[in-house]
């Protein structure tokens, strides 16, 4: 019962269930303001109308109570307008008004037509006095009593007594009477199950039953034309609203990671804040090129390490939610991947434009307006790739703690095979393929050489240095020679800015690998007990 989105409000959660349940072919609820109408009938009736506006939330950080977040569950079963509903042990874990509310909303439902169907357990009398019918078991499922309640609970009470049952006492509750009747110590020579099969109930009961099944015609049969109640088109739109709608309620999620990403930007930017504004000296150190090398390698892998670690939560509550809602047949996991993409896409968007401005801008890579816009398409394909990993992982997995040690394997890998930690032309023989496919390559070989090819800075060769060789200086010499260079020196001519092409299609074509992961696990696994 406890399955619903913390960032959501009572009213958008059952207006939720109402919209994807109610048959659109149905000419009386075929427009959204009818729909409406019955939302809020149905908000009155569970007492919810006081407290449509406010956000379910939860246990941890404050929301609804045990006892209105039950009934908000059954507040979303009964949007659907059902003809019969099933609650089990609705009044466990409440105090007596607890029950009492529940309980009464569960007499309204009742007096609006429907049947419900509940389990319940010790139930108060003002609570066991509310019911039409009981089915009564004891140990192994068999039937000690099935019929009316009656007035008072005169017929059940009656039922008992005439049997040999201990007569009830003046103001004692009849749910209490009814299990010492049969279940107490005096009561166990006598076998109310086979009383009960041999009773005028049960045979009327039976009578009842074979009826029904001689009534039976094919033309009765419940026939549904589609899964759904609703078109694709109407259920993809309604889960992208709900799923930005639940991002752009979750400040500890999305503010974090931006201003998480500001000050590294301006960390890792502000290394090289003074010689970026002093571009007229045209020289830097081998060192100084190398650590902004090392910035943006660092650059890609904290903020992508930030941004899976963050998204990991998010995608298992979504997930559990998804499974709750397609257990009901209100959509399918198409609905959910598309509203986990358009959720993440803006924000990562805009997360990748801030990260870009405040690096460039205090590393001096701010140069030209194409530069720039490479820097953060790389960053963004990079950090996409992170972010959407990590929700197929939480699909393929059970829980957190298992994609734990899949989050280690995938940050464990694109540092290794970077190309910053390791050389590139330090690899050999197998190693290479780690190279060749690994995330964080491509967009450390993209963002150098579309940012090096513009700065006009030159690197100066420390004497004896392999750069200062490689440049064949003669002793004495100051040599000298551009960003660019240096960077196709420094990782030994294996990156090349010929490759940009490569870059944008293996970092897209991971992207592509980690959406259809998480469109697969969605279809094909049900982890319903997480």
């Amino acid at each position: 019962f406890d399955v619903q989105s913390p960032e959501l409000t009572v009213r958008e959660t059952v207006e939720f269930s109402g919209r994807l349940r109610l048959d659109a072919n149905d000419p009386a609820i075929s427009d959204d303001e009818t729909k409406m109408k019955f939302v809020d009938h149905v908000l009155e009736i569970m007492e919810l109308t006081d407290i449509a506006t406010l956000q379910v939330g939860s246990f941890e950080e404050g929301g609804l109570s045990f006892e209105q977040r039950k009934r908000l569950a059954i507040a979303c079963e009964l949007a659907g307008s059902p003809s019969v509903i099933f609650l089990d042990e609705p009044t466990s874990g409440l105090d007596s008004r607890g029950a009492l509310v529940v309980i009464r909303a569960m007499r309204r439902i009742a007096d609006s037509g429907r049947t419900v169907v509940a389990t319940i357990h010790q139930p108060s009398a003002a609570v066991f006095e509310m019911f039409d019918d009981l089915i009564l078991l004891k140990k192994g499922g068999n039937v000690v009593f099935f019929g009316e309640l009656g007035e008072e609970s005169n017929k059940l009470v009656s039922y008992f007594e005439e049997r040999g049952a201990a007569p009830i006492e003046k103001q004692e509750n009849p749910a209490a009477w009814v299990l010492r009747a049969y279940a107490g110590e005096h009561s166990s020579s006598v076998d109310w199950g086979e009383r009960y099969k041999s009773s005028d109930e049960a045979a009327t009961v039976r009578t009842q039953i074979a009826a029904c099944r001689e009534a039976a015609a094919p033309s009765n049969k419940i026939f549904f034309s589609s899964t759904y109640s609703t078109p694709i088109k109407e259920r993809m739109h309604l889960m992208c609203v709900r799923m930005l709608t639940i991002y752009r309620r979750s400040p500890p999620y999305n503010m974090t990671r931006m201003v998480i990403s500001v000050l590294y930007a301006f960390l890792l930017g502000s290394v090289f804040i003074q010689t970026s504004f002093k571009r007229g000296n045209v020289t830097w150190s081998e060192e100084e090129a190398a650590a902004l090398i090392g910035t943006v390698f660092l650059s890609l892998n904290v903020v992508g390490t930030t941004a899976m670690t963050m998204a990991i939560p998010v995608a298992k509550r979504a997930r559990d939610v998804f499974y709750k809602h397609r257990a009901s047949g209100m959509i399918g996991h198409n609905s959910m991947f598309l509203g986990l993409i358009v959720a993440e896409f803006p924000y990562l968007l805009a997360l990748s434009f801030i990260y870009a401005v405040v690096y460039c801008a205090t590393a001096g890579l701010l140069t030209t307006a194409a530069s720039f816009f490479w820097f953060a398409l790389f960053f963004f394909l990079h950090t996409a790739s992170y972010s959407y990993f990590a929700q197929c992982f939480m699909c393929l997995v059970r829980d957190e703690k298992t994609v734990g040690a899949l989050q280690g394997v995938w940050i464990g890998l694109n540092l290794f095979y970077a190309g910053f930690v390791v050389l590139p032309q330090n690899f050999f023989s197998f190693f290479w393929l780690g190279l060749w496919i690994n995330a964080s390559r491509y967009a450390l070989e993209g963002i150098i050489f579309t940012q090096f090819e513009n700065v006009s800075t030159q690197v100066v060769a420390s004497e004896g240095s392999p750069y200062w060789f490689s440049l064949d200086c003669e002793t004495g010499d100051t040599c000298s020679a551009s960003l660019l260079d240096f960077a196709t020196f420094f990782f030994g001519g294996k990156f090349s800015a010929s490759n940009r092409g490569i870059d944008i299609g293996v970092l897209v074509g991971w992207n592509l690998l980690a959406l259809f992961g998480t469109w697969f696990c969605l279809k094909k696994f049900n982890y319903v007990n997480t």
